[in-house]
């Protein structure tokens, strides 16, 4: 059986090799197929093409505030909790006032004081020159009238004289009648409280000085007409001497014009400063409510009520979240193409389905580092609904310029060595290789200078290819949008 099998065995190849000799010779493979290398390639499409910058930063809010006590004391109330809206002006929380409104009680009584006092130094100011000229009015009538006497007594009474003193007598008896009726309706008025203290006063000196004016003039009269005596002289003498006193010290009395000029002054300053003080311990009041300073989000919470805080300690931190920022970094050599106002596409990990548009909001005039690089600052609107917090990380793209209906290339394609770049087209399943400049370029096209629009470019299997090297097409791929 062994041997029959083995029979069958040779018989078939004998079959096998007449058959291959006895069919047509097959084709023998060409040096250029044999050579071939079998690459992918893509179309140069024409498109429009941005030429971009990338940045990053961290969001930041343009008011992050740690909304602080003025004043220490007792929370009494805390009215709000994180992540709580607040328009500017609301109340945040509500110190203690009990010490400050006893204060305030008492510093509106002072004011009061004040007033009265100020309003009763302005009348005194104002009578007193008109009873400083009715005392110096008096006491000089009251010195011609003494000094009269003593003349007359000294050289004894003429005709003429005895004449002149009855004269006198008149005149100062008229004198003493209309002193005397105006000193008892002053008395009426002031009784009545219808004018002040110093008018009356002023009345009754005027009374009083007259009434001596008459005695004096009676007493002179008499010693004409009875001759004088040595000690009635003397007492004349004395009498001369006390009125001159008399007269000098009303003088003196124009003094008090000023003094009570000065006293107005004085009680204007003192209402002027119970006024202040009344006026601070209403601000301190203020002060004792907590309000917000603009519109935003509370972060954080740092009393409750019931707690003590000093002078400037926290309240909360409040951050305003509709606008923010982030700072970036950028080489100098953008310093030409970067400029205030360009719009910057941003997205942040969080979101990273969304995109928020911002713009270059500044260019800050010093650089950020011994790098050189420079210092921008990004800023952008949240949407309504808020999503963006500040101390996200964000990453900005910013457009330079865009080029227009250009030829764009597979990156796929492209091929770097040193500063030159250059990529492999196909023509006649012939691959050749072309130097290129790029111009600009994203994550899967690049502008290159020197392609045009239909051409085919090499994007897998460069790597085995040289200039004029033959190449089989396994596939056409296709340009990322």
């Amino acid at each position: 059986m062994h041997t029959q099998m083995e029979m069958l065995m040779g018989l078939s190849l004998v079959l096998m090799l007449s058959a291959c000799r006895g069919g047509a010779p097959a084709p023998r493979a060409t040096a250029s197929e044999s050579s071939a290398v079998t690459v992918a390639v893509a179309e140069v499409k024409a498109g429009d093409l941005s030429e971009e910058v990338e940045v990053t930063g961290e969001l930041t809010s343009y008011a992050d505030t740690l909304v602080a006590a003025k004043l220490g004391g007792k929370m009494v109330e805390v009215r709000v909790r994180e992540g709580d809206r607040v328009s500017k002006g609301q109340v945040l929380a509500v110190q203690d006032q009990s010490d400050l409104r006893i204060q305030l009680q008492q510093a509106e009584a002072a004011v009061r004081a004040a007033e009265a006092n100020l309003k009763q130094a302005e009348v005194a100011a104002k009578v007193q020159p008109a009873q400083t000229d009715a005392q110096i009015q008096s006491a000089r009538a009251a010195l011609l009238a003494a000094q009269a006497r003593l003349r007359a007594l000294q050289t004894g009474a003429r005709p003429q004289e005895r004449q002149q003193a009855e004269q006198q007598v008149t005149a100062a008896r008229a004198n003493y009648e209309l002193a005397k009726a105006n000193f008892e309706r002053a008395k009426q008025l002031y009784e009545q409280g219808a004018i002040p203290k110093q008018q009356y006063d002023a009345q009754k000196a005027a009374y009083e000085a007259a009434q001596a004016q008459l005695r004096q003039a009676e007493e002179a009269l008499s010693l004409v007409r009875e001759g004088p005596r040595r000690e009635e002289i003397e007492a004349a003498e004395q009498a001369v001497k006390q009125a001159e006193e008399a007269y000098r010290q009303a003088l003196l009395g124009k003094s008090q014009i000023e003094l009570r000029q000065q006293q107005v002054a004085a009680a204007r300053a003192a209402l002027a400063q119970a006024r202040a003080n009344c006026a601070y311990l209403k601000q301190q009041l203020t002060d004792t409510v907590i309000r917000a300073p603009f519109d935003g989000w509370v972060a954080q919470r740092f009393v409750d009520h019931g707690s003590m805080v000093g002078q400037g300690a926290p309240i909360v931190r409040l951050v305003d979240l509709q606008r923010l920022y982030f700072e970036a970094t950028l080489p100098e050599t953008l310093l030409r193409e970067v400029r205030v106002g360009m719009p910057v596409q941003v997205r942040v990990d969080a979101f990273p389905e969304r995109v928020f548009m911002g713009k270059v909001e500044a260019i800050y005039p010093a650089t950020a580092d011994n790098a050189r690089n420079l210092r921008i600052r990004v800023t952008l609107t949240n949407p309504a609904d808020l999503p963006l917090k500040t101390g996200l990380f964000a990453r900005g793209k910013i457009r330079l310029r865009t080029y227009r209906n250009v030829p764009l290339t597979p990156k796929l394609a492209l091929i770097e060595k040193g500063d030159a770049t250059r990529v492999f087209v196909v023509e006649q399943n012939i691959a050749k290789a072309r130097l290129v400049r790029i111009r600009a370029s994203n994550t899967a096209v690049a502008y290159a200078e020197g392609m045009r629009p239909g051409e085919q470019v090499v994007i897998r299997g460069q790597d085995l290819l040289s200039d004029g090297q033959p190449v089989r097409i396994a596939e056409t791929g296709q340009r990322s949008p």
